[in-house]
């Protein structure tokens, strides 16, 4: 008899808030996720150049110097399989986002503060694992 191994998911985490960040890494992880961290979303596009391995990017919209919808944007131009969940603090409807960046697709938004078992359903219904 074969046992398929499941492959733990990798997430890309994006958010500016280092305790914020520090949070939801800790949260994912003892739910069986890989996690890749950034606070700087510049540092967050290398990593995607370099050879990404993620099936979602969980990324804040507010952040200084390249904000959420600049680095989504840039990350689906190098892998446009990736499923994308963007979480800010200000309400935003689909409507409007895809009004703004009508090419990029978006599979969630999420409204701060969340409870960090919202996330995790919403990474499982982005990507579930097979």
């Amino acid at each position: 008899m074969k046992y398929m191994m499941m492959q733990a998911k990798s997430v890309m985490l994006v958010d500016d808030e280092p305790e914020l960040l520090t949070v939801m890494t800790l949260m994912l992880e003892a739910q069986g996720f890989v996690v890749h961290g950034f606070t700087d979303p510049g540092k967050a596009l290398a990593f995607a150049k370099n050879g990404i391995d993620c099936s979602v990017i969980v990324c804040d919209i507010r952040m200084p110097i390249m904000n959420g919808f600049q680095l989504v944007r840039a990350v689906k131009n190098i892998h446009p399989e990736i499923k994308v969940i963007l979480i800010t603090a200000f309400n935003i409807h689909e409507k409007e986002w895809q009004k703004t960046l009508p090419s990029t697709e978006v599979n969630q938004f999420m409204i701060k503060p969340f409870d960090m078992s919202d996330l995790v359903e919403s990474i499982e219904m982005c990507a579930p694992v097979h």
